[in-house]
């Protein structure tokens, strides 16, 4: 969830898209804008597939739900004049459904944005057991799926302050590399109430196919178990550059259901 060490996106060369396709204006133009998640549809989804009893979750796992997210921020891909960057929609949509062992996340950032995974939940903290990630660019990039192995330590439980963590992965083809720590403690307003937070920091390094760097600088409630507020910088290469920007703020702490 939280330390957003997602995998590093591999999108189709603009060069190759506009090489193929005619109207390349219309494309490129195409290209710069980012399709908005409506909350109301998420919800909808959401009550759809969800069996869950309304009960409080156990320890460690966001209450289920469709929460939301201000963000600012952009999106780039491509290399040089053939290249494409887009805004950010102003907001994100982040759907927990709870699992038997713990949780899944649906993060959709944009409709050709989606971040996916599982986490277990345990006395020792959350540790992510797959991850999705999704990203295109008028169509043309990549969706995939992959087993994180060995398991890795998302977060503890309970964190304190100078606590470190980390370790090597595998994700699919790419080799994953992070650290975190935490860098500080605090409180902030959620739904007009005082939480404890805490702040750490995660620095990811990405080699293979689409080598490159990830930090995620987060903000966290344990007594939601979810960020107040998350940035996120990443840069891969590849087939095509990546890059993303992004800072999100949580709107409530109270879910949609």
């Amino acid at each position: 969830m939280i330390s957003f060490i997602s995998r590093p996106l591999r999108i189709v060369a603009l060069v190759v898209l506009l090489g193929a396709v005619g109207g390349a204006w219309w494309v490129w133009q195409g290209a710069q804008t980012s399709t908005a998640v409506e909350a109301t549809d998420a919800v909808s989804e959401f009550r759809t597939a969800d069996s869950t009893p309304d009960v409080a979750p156990r320890p460690g796992v966001p209450a289920a739900g469709v929460y939301r997210y201000r963000v600012t921020g952009e999106e780039a891909a491509g290399t040089g004049v053939l290249s494409a960057e887009r805004p950010l929609p102003a907001e994100a949509v982040y759907i927990i459904s709870p699992t038997a062992e713990g949780y899944h996340e649906d993060l959709r950032f944009s409709q050709e944005h989606v971040e996916e995974a599982r986490f277990r939940v345990d006395p020792a903290g959350t540790t992510a057991e797959w991850r999705r990630t999704k990203v295109t660019f008028v169509g043309i990039g990549a969706d995939t799926r992959d087993d994180v192995v060995p398991a890795a330590l998302d977060h503890p439980r309970p964190m304190k302050a100078g606590d470190e963590w980390g370790g090597d992965y595998q994700l699919g083809e790419l080799a994953v590399s992070y650290t975190a720590k935490v860098t500080g403690t605090g409180t902030a307003t959620v739904d007009g109430r005082t939480v404890r937070t805490v702040t750490y920091r995660t620095d990811a390094t990405f080699e293979g196919p689409t080598p490159g760097t990830r930090t995620d600088i987060v903000v966290f409630a344990p007594a939601l178990s979810l960020p107040v507020s998350w940035s996120i910088d990443q840069t891969t290469g590849g087939a095509s550059d990546f890059t993303i920007s992004a800072d999100m703020e949580l709107v409530s702490g109270t879910p949609e259901r």
